[in-house]
């Protein structure tokens, strides 16, 4: 029989929960620190700025936030584990009072919070994970008036909020620099919704672009997809019986322009692998994959397709969302509304894709310009490649050779709208996607399906590679840095005149 004392036993054991607590689950730091910009972004912020540091403790993160504030006893509520003025509340991102305590500290051992509903009175409190391992910190500390160390450091907005996160020892990375490259891509698409309506993100002072895994919209991404068909929008109650809704897009991806692209560029810019639903619960993206597929296995052609499913926190209980919001748990009843359309749209998009996939590998990946370029280049004065002779590296040969032509798409480190290479028997042609003339005329034309549209593009394109192949045929350096500048006064000009 068990010699176990009986007694008063506290529903939770502090000193061993804290370092229990701090494995949450957060798939990453980016993660993290969504809850922190949730929390921010519900309190009315425009602006909400993280930014990385080292002090002697270690690595650092401080949010501000132009929100509105909070008063002594709501900052109380804030630090502690399931304390919340919204508790279950529906109508923004927070629900669980988790978010502040939880996010902060399975990144860092110290959490600081500063915030102030007038600029002359800021409070302040804290939790610390080895204060509390310790036995010396049982509650969260009564907030104290904070003044700043320097006279001339007031808050820089009449309201809002900072909170710091020290001794952070489990980051994703080591360095800033990497650590800050991956929040861009992930707030980009967590909080695209956000930065498009207006409100702003940045990391270490650089502004957060919005990330569309659709390719819909402009920002920090590839553009150029097409809708397909209309949304479809499915009236639900909610738990408490409220009327609600769940609205689903597609969008196909230009197979004809993208498919020719190097697999390093489309693993790069998330066409391959991509394959899935983006599913965004209150505006904010909380999961992706291969969601209510049914039957239907993912396939490589899925790649050129995407889709996104929206709904509001008042249906979390049928999407099965966690108080961490990094993943849905789809109900039984969810699947039998959302599966039976979604698996047969998936399996119209697979078989429109391998169509459309084997008509452009059947007509070759080369363009019909670089063909028609490739054709007529014997008629004309050849170019001079220089080459060295296997006999003897030393010796430059000159060879006279039929040249290849591509045509490319990259982002340019310099303003030219057109840059060209010759190496290797061929001439690319590589395009500027930051200039105006890609932005402006070249891919409006490449994006229509018209045959007129076609036919002028096919036009511009043979322009801008016989422009090319003359740049290449020069031989002087007095010629070539000559007409380097006038291509690119000429790339000034454009970008002013299209502007």
């Amino acid at each position: 029989m068990s010699k176990y004392r009986t007694g008063v036993y506290p529903l939770v054991a502090i000193q061993t929960f804290i370092e229990a607590t701090r494995d949450s689950g957060y798939k990453s730091t980016a993660a993290a620190l969504s809850e922190l910009v949730d929390n921010s972004f519900e309190a009315e912020a425009r602006t909400v700025s993280v930014c990385l540091s080292e002090d002697a403790d270690g690595k650092c993160i401080m949010v501000t936030d132009d929100g509105t504030g909070m008063s002594p006893q709501t900052m109380q509520l804030a630090l502690q584990f399931g304390g919340s003025t919204r508790f279950n509340s529906r109508l923004g991102t927070g629900r669980y009072g988790m978010g502040l305590p939880n996010g902060s500290l399975s990144q860092a051992r110290r959490v600081d919070v500063y915030s102030w509903t007038n600029p002359g009175e800021i409070w302040a409190s804290y939790l610390d994970v080895d204060e509390i391992a310790s036995g010396g910190l049982s509650s969260v500390p009564a907030p104290c008036r904070f003044k700043p160390d320097a006279a001339d450091d007031p808050p820089s907005s009449p309201t809002g909020t900072v909170i710091t996160l020290t001794k952070c020892d489990r980051l994703d990375f080591r360095t800033q620099k990497t650590q800050a490259k991956y929040l861009h891509l992930e707030f980009g698409r967590t909080f695209r919704h956000q930065l498009y309506s207006g409100k702003k993100l940045l990391i270490n002072g650089e502004r957060v672009k919005p990330i569309d895994p659709l390719f819909l919209r402009n920002g920090n991404n590839l553009t150029g997809a097409e809708p397909y068909g209309p949304a479809l929008r499915y009236d639900v109650a909610s738990p408490a019986g409220k009327a609600s809704q769940i609205s689903v897009r597609f969008a196909v991806l230009p197979i004809e322009r993208w498919c020719p692209l190097s697999n390093e560029y489309k693993n790069a810019h998330g066409i391959s692998k991509g394959a899935g639903v983006s599913v965004v619960r209150g505006g904010r993206e909380i999961d992706c994959g291969w969601y209510f597929m049914g039957s239907k296995r993912k396939e490589n052609y899925d790649d050129w397709w995407r889709c996104e499913i929206s709904f509001s926190p008042e249906l979390d209980e049928l999407f099965g969302v966690t108080h961490t919001k990094q993943k849905i748990n789809s109900t039984e009843m969810l699947e039998s509304i959302l599966t039976p359309d979604l698996e047969r749209i998936a399996r119209e998009l697979n078989n429109l894709v391998r169509r459309r996939y084997l008509a452009v590998r059947e007509e070759s990946v080369e363009l019909k310009s670089t063909a028609v370029a490739e054709h007529k280049d014997s008629l004309m004065a050849p170019v001079v490649l220089r080459r060295r002779s296997p006999q003897n590296t030393a010796r430059v040969q000159g060879r006279i050779t039929p040249l290849g032509y591509r045509i490319d798409e990259q982002v340019l480190e310099e303003v030219s709208f057109y840059r060209p290479s010759l190496a290797q028997e061929r001439l690319t042609l590589t395009l500027n996607r930051d200039h105006n003339f890609y932005q402006k005329i070249y891919q409006p034309l490449a994006a229509t399906r018209q045959v007129e549209s076609a036919r002028v593009l096919n036009q511009l394109q043979l322009m801008l590679l016989a422009v090319g192949r003359a740049e290449c045929a020069l031989r002087s350096a007095e010629e070539k840095i000559a007409v380097r500048r006038l291509r690119e006064t000429w790339s000034n000009a454009l970008t002013a005149f299209l502007d």
